[in-house]
């Protein structure tokens, strides 16, 4: 079944290509192509700010930084995993969720994908841990 880190490969892809202007509109391509007939999965709102800040922070290998994303508990969430694979590279084999509770200090907060966009990105080799 797919999930959100295949919404994030595709949306690299299209922005790599050209097919897309601008990250947010590579996402929501890519979303409607993985998910077609699920428009609450195409709208979800936390996959995809995660996927915005780590195209505006410039971690996405071969992609420039973007336009800036609002401060959010989700784009912080996005740079803390980053730096926490960046420092503990074989974080990348546990599960989502796993990770998710590790960046937030297993405070109970509600997984909603997040962990899937970064985890799909690094194993494709499309992050570059540096840039956050």
């Amino acid at each position: 079944m797919p999930d959100y880190a295949d919404v994030a490969i595709r949306a690299v892809s299209e922005l790599r290509s050209g097919r897309a202007n601008s990250p947010r509109d590579a996402w929501d391509n890519a979303a409607v192509e993985i998910f077609p007939s699920s428009p609450s999965m195409q709208s979800k709102g936390c996959p995809r700010t995660t996927f915005l800040t780590l195209c505006a922070s410039g971690a996405v290998k071969g992609l420039p930084s973007t336009e800036v994303v609002r401060d959010s508990e989700n784009s912080r969430h996005a740079r803390d995993c980053l730096r926490l694979l960046a420092r503990h590279p074989n974080y990348l084999s546990m599960g989502p969720r796993q990770l998710w509770r590790l960046i937030t200090d297993s405070s109970g907060k509600a997984y909603n994908q997040q962990i899937h966009v970064i985890i799909g990105l690094a194993k494709a080799g499309l992050l570059q841990y540096e840039a956050i």
